[in-house]
């Protein structure tokens, strides 16, 4: 197990302690507003139902799931390679009474994809950065886009929120694959004469 995973389970077991003592359910990763700005992109901008099967890659606490879910999405799966975390993701479900969120531990690049469903639908908030930082980056970027490719359906949907690569650089990883519907405005800042944003985030549709 390498230093990268036991601190991220190391943060969700002090997450899920504070979730027991104190009903905190954790930070929501890159903010609550950018949750509710995907949300409201798969709303408007993707062709799927409310019954239509949903995964949530690197799901965390589930924050994005239990959202989703009470606005009446009633297929939700949300997968993370952090037994804590997943841990601490059913604990939230429990108490929040939702039943159609299936939450599973698993590791997105050396578990096999096809023990899992296909979906209508996959998110990514923070996943891929997370791989993009790792040594061996490349072959593991690579082996992450395989694998979203073959857990989709045709004409599926997938929408990722990214702080590490901007916008023409996903397009440029994802755009063989891949083409966009929907780019998210997120915040935008100024260093130097050039303007860049703090966050991506796209929708995309397999080709």
């Amino acid at each position: 197990m390498n230093a990268k995973i036991v601190n991220w389970n190391d943060t969700y077991n002090v997450e899920l302690d504070n979730f027991k003592n104190f009903g905190d359910p954790g930070a929501e990763w890159f903010g609550h507003a950018i949750g509710l700005k995907m949300i409201k992109c798969i709303q408007s901008n993707c062709k799927i139902s409310q019954e239509d099967s949903v995964l949530d890659v690197g799901c965390g606490n589930a924050l994005l799931l239990t959202q989703l879910a009470k606005l009446g999405f009633s297929n939700l799966y949300g997968i993370d390679y952090s037994a804590p975390a997943v841990k601490l993701a059913n604990s939230i479900v429990k108490d929040q009474n939702i039943e159609n969120i299936t939450l599973k531990e698993f590791d997105f690049l050396t578990d096999d994809v096809k023990t899992l469903p296909t979906f209508s639908l996959v998110l990514d908030k923070g996943t891929y950065d997370v791989i993009s930082m790792d040594d061996d980056s490349k072959e593991k970027r690579n082996r992450y886009k395989e694998n979203i490719v073959n857990l989709l359906q045709p004409n599926g949907m997938f929408l990722i929120v990214s702080c590490n690569w901007t916008q023409p650089e996903l397009n440029a990883q994802f755009g063989d694959v891949f083409q966009v519907v929907h780019t998210i405005p997120t915040p935008s800042y100024q260093f130097g004469g050039a303007v860049g944003n703090t966050l991506s985030a796209t929708l995309y549709q397999k080709l």
